[in-house]
């Protein structure tokens, strides 16, 4: 009866021809949002798809792999070369990106770490191999950047396809890059009125601000003296995540008034507050930072966890997005039929259309407001171990919807590590005495001490 209900399904995903790769609407990309049109056009035009779930991750870095997905679906739109497909040899298994990976080497390239972050560069390097010179109609008239003269880099400039990560038009080639601005620039490639004039800033010729106060004492936390070079390092580190805070939520600069610094520095201090507790923590227990949440709570019980599900209100699900109706209809027969994990993995990895049940695929770990709402209500509408007895319609399409127990989940125990350890360091920061010898900190140029890191960083580059 399995093989005969499978072949029917078959058929039924041969009749409904190719399915949608993605959707343009996402729980984490509101209208509003700078990124909004540029995730549009590249979802519209199959080069980006979401991460699951209903959702885009525009904060989320994007691989090195997803790269070469998008330019080589690129480089087939816009060269007309097709990308290769071929079939596993008996017993191999293929990663997903192999034949966009395959389809590069054809423009010169090659991928040594695939599943790594990409940076700027590597980037640039893959969607420049495969944009005709055609497309790059100049709309700037740019000479020079603060870190290349790169005529190439150049032209993507001019063309108004990238603008740089400050005022001043720094290509910043080692830097990472989120999905949203990945997003952006892809989308300008295809649709030229995305395209922005920009004109670089002359940056400011700095030396640190706050080198001239080397050495002296700015703060005493819990007894120990921080001198304000290294209160300056942590100035860097809170300004460098609040600008990229504005940036990817808003498309914009941190833009410097009185109040941002006084924000800067206060977050400054409690993450220098914080890091102490944590390296006297990390020492204790004999292990790295990066160790230090499962060192902390090395084996929970399944009692403290399951309190964790509770207060955290988590929930966990599988299911299988297709877009119509009647195949979902078709879909629970199926599970009526044969209501079993092994049924559901099969018919999700023949007709699934959410790539991220591949990348989850013990499921999606969540809580109230991550989801779409159509697919949280589903799957709190069921006792866990059932799925949909009827297709969960959203904007996404049709979700058959499985529920899981998230004690389960292999991501639970680290989630609930981390989530031990935040409370922990809370804790820490507010009980740590923090005595600031103002005349000093007030000394130090805030906006100046993170634009000569800036500057510094584009000089090294």
């Amino acid at each position: 009866m399995r093989k005969k209900l499978l072949c029917g399904l078959l058929c039924l995903g041969f009749c409904l021809g190719s399915a949608r790769g993605a959707e343009a609407s996402f729980a984490d990309v509101k209208d509003t949002d700078w990124f909004a049109p540029s995730v549009a056009v590249c979802v519209e035009n199959g080069l980006m798809k979401g991460t699951g779930g209903g959702n885009f991750s525009p904060n989320g870095a994007i691989t090195l792999a997803e790269v070469a997905a998008v330019a080589a679906r690129l480089g087939e739109s816009l060269n007309d070369k097709p990308i290769p497909q071929g079939t596993p040899a008996p017993g191999e298994t293929l990663p997903w990106y192999h034949w966009y990976v395959e389809y590069l080497k054809g423009y010169g390239l090659t991928l040594a770490q695939p599943e790594e972050p990409a940076t700027r560069q590597e980037f640039f390097t893959l969607l420049s191999a495969v944009t005709p010179a055609e497309s790059l109609s100049p709309i700037n008239s740019i000479q020079s950047l603060p870190d290349t003269q790169d005529q190439k880099v150049l032209a993507f400039y001019n063309a108004g396809i990238l603008t740089g990560t400050d005022p001043y038009g720094t290509f910043s080639p080692a830097k990472g890059l989120t999905r949203s601005e990945a997003a952006a620039m892809i989308a300008r490639i295809l649709e030229p009125s995305l395209r922005q004039t920009f004109t670089p800033q002359t940056p400011p010729a700095q030396t640190p601000p706050a080198a001239t106060l080397n050495g002296q004492t700015a703060l005493v936390v819990n007894g120990q003296e921080i001198k304000t070079e290294e209160l300056a390092s942590w100035i860097v580190e809170a300004a460098y995540y609040l600008d990229a805070f504005y940036y990817n939520n808003y498309g914009v600069r941190l833009s410097w008034t009185e109040e941002v610094e006084q924000i800067v520095l206060s977050q400054a201090i409690d993450q220098l507050v914080a890091y102490q507790g944590m390296s006297a923590w990390a020492a204790e227990k004999g292990c790295e930072l990066k160790q230090l949440s499962a060192a902390l709570t090395p084996s929970p019980s399944r009692e403290a966890l399951s309190r964790y599900v509770q207060e955290a209100d988590l929930l966990c699900a599988k299911h299988i997005l297709v877009t119509d109706k009647e195949t979902a209809d078709s879909v629970i027969s199926a599970l009526q039929a044969q209501p079993t994990m092994e049924q559901f993995t099969n018919i999700l990895a023949l007709l699934g259309t959410d790539p991220g049940m591949t990348a989850n695929p013990n499921g999606y770990l969540f809580t109230a407001g991550e989801m779409v709402k159509e697919f949280e209500d589903g799957t709190r509408a069921l006792e866990i171990g059932a799925f949909s007895p009827e297709p969960v319609a959203s904007s996404f399409g049709f979700h058959v919807i499985l529920r899981l127990d998230p004690l389960d989940h292999p991501d639970l125990v680290k989630e609930y590590q981390d989530k031990v350890m935040n409370d922990l360091v809370d804790q820490w920061i507010a009980a740590s005495t923090v005595q600031m010898d103002e005349a000093v900190v007030g000394q130090i140029d805030i906006q100046g001490t993170y634009n000569a890191y800036l500057q510094a960083l584009s000089n090294q580059q």
